[in-house]
């Protein structure tokens, strides 16, 4: 505002001026707000946090664990196999103490240690020679066949093709720098082109696969659903993941909603529980039963008590949370679920909470006549709004013990695709999108079936992909 603006203002009398600084106010708690936003009351990621001006929390109970293994934690130390790949055999030469010689004499007892390490790495070359025989009585010519996967001169084996696959599907390592791993550990050049092939062959041979996991995770009693933006030659697209414990679905569209969900012929199909958070592309579909991540909620009600500094949101948080401990703890001790009374015990207060939060966001002011749309709410209200309509959503995790408290399942799958734009870049064409979402959607599968990745991944290049079943099968 110009000094000329602000003098017009002020002769216009106090109305005005209160009129301005009452708009003032607001875009300043606007921008505040938006500054104050990080991982811990938002759904930002810690990597956006701001480490220099970012305030611990006080609130944060400390674990009263004492650090490294937990007890009942299996832990990953080595132990002896009872085929080692290879023995050394040790013999002493000669006596320690008269130096006589030891040969030709039999040991009573031996001590064994292990050494686990790689082999030389290096590129195995292994040549066929189809040879060619005359036979004798009829003088016919007869050649030896060649093995069914061997097409050409010379070709790379399955192995190779298994390994770059993962480390650009799974790692996200860009051909350049697969390239460049496979020269320093082989001394072999490799072309990008030859990676790209190898990832289409992937990709290609993969088809049954996806079919039969679409049909697999329709099948599950609860799946989680989220999306996240990349982008294909500059331009935003989204990834969609849609998995369970044992099964992981990407897919990459131009679109995040309904069109892309659509396309995915999985949730318009689904009709057991769909995990989310709240993106209203979601409660378009009625045919399945939702619920609510609660991760996301309790960032929302952080946020608000930090903003606006309501009690409800506070008292929100803690039920929120004392709810899940005592689903735990019920779980922990192999039940099946909560006593009716603790059910109603939460839920009284849930909705006691939810009805007092009301006298926080009195009814707006009478719009005027020129005014269009609904009046504008607070943050605080829009969730407040969104806790008393779609409380079974909300708490369905309470009454339910397969529902998990928040969407982390999906998250999870997702987040690393965060950190492939970041080492990677984005993707040269939506083909390669298409490719690389097929083939971690299989390495994903393989993951937690608890398959090994690059056998997995050998033998769907033999026609032999691993094809899952449903949990909920």
């Amino acid at each position: 505002m110009t000094e000329q603006e602000a003098r017009a203002i002020y002769h216009q009398g106090e109305e005005a001026v209160v009129a301005k600084l009452m708009e003032f106010d607001a875009r300043l708690k606007r921008l505040e707000d938006i500054i104050n936003m990080n991982s811990h009351n938002s759904s930002k990621p810690p990597s956006t946090d701001n480490k220099l001006t970012k305030t611990k929390k006080v609130d944060t109970p400390k674990s009263k664990k004492q650090r490294g293994g937990q007890k009942g934690h299996k832990g990953n130390n080595l132990k002896i196999v009872a085929t080692p790949d290879k023995i050394e055999t040790l013999y002493p030469t000669h006596c320690s103490y008269c130096d006589s010689s030891l040969k030709n004499i039999d040991s009573f007892k031996f001590e064994k240690r292990q050494l686990f390490d790689l082999p030389k790495i290096k590129m195995q070359v292994t040549e066929y020679q189809a040879h060619s025989i005359e036979c004798k009585k009829c003088h016919r010519v007869n050649k030896a066949e060649f093995p069914d996967n061997l097409n050409a001169t010379t070709q790379y084996g399955d192995n190779l093709k298994a390994l770059t696959g993962y480390l650009n599907a799974y790692q996200m390592i860009p051909y350049e720098r697969i390239s460049e791993i496979i020269k320093d550990l082989t001394a072999h050049s490799m072309s990008i082109g030859s990676i790209y092939n190898f990832l289409v062959t992937h990709y290609d041979k993969l088809d049954n696969f996806e079919t039969i996991l679409k049909r697999s995770i329709l099948k599950e009693d609860i799946i989680n659903s989220d999306e996240t933006g990349v982008h294909v030659k500059d331009k935003l697209h989204w990834i969609h993941v849609t998995s369970s414990s044992t099964l992981t679905y990407y897919m990459i569209h131009k679109k995040r909603g309904s069109i892309a969900m659509d396309d995915m012929q999985i949730i318009p199909n689904y009709s057991g529980i769909l995990v989310h958070d709240h993106w209203k592309a979601y409660n378009k579909y009625d045919n399945c039963s939702h619920s609510y991540c609660n991760a996301h909620i309790l960032r929302e009600l952080t946020a608000i008590n930090e903003q606006d500094s309501v009690q409800w949101s506070e008292d929100m948080h803690k039920l929120l949370t004392n709810m899940n401990i005592a689903v735990h703890k019920a779980k922990d001790s192999n039940k099946k679920e909560l006593s009716k009374a603790q059910i109603q015990k939460f839920t009284k207060n849930y909705e006691k909470i939810t009805k007092s939060a009301e006298n926080y966001y009195p009814p707006p002011d009478n719009r005027t006549k020129k005014t269009k749309g609904r009046a504008k709410q607070e943050k605080g209200k829009n969730l407040l709004d969104r806790l008393s309509n779609y409380q079974n959503e909300t708490l369905r995790f309470l009454n339910d013990f397969r529902v998990p408290f928040t969407n982390n399942l999906a998250e999870r799958d997702l987040r690393m695709i965060k950190v492939k734009e970041k080492i990677s870049g984005s993707f040269a064409s939506f083909k390669g999108g298409e490719i690389f979402c097929r083939v971690r959607s299989y390495i994903s599968t393989l993951k937690k079936n608890n398959i090994a990745v690059l056998q997995g991944l050998s033998d769907a290049l033999n026609g032999k992909a691993y094809l899952p079943i449903g949990s909920g099968c």
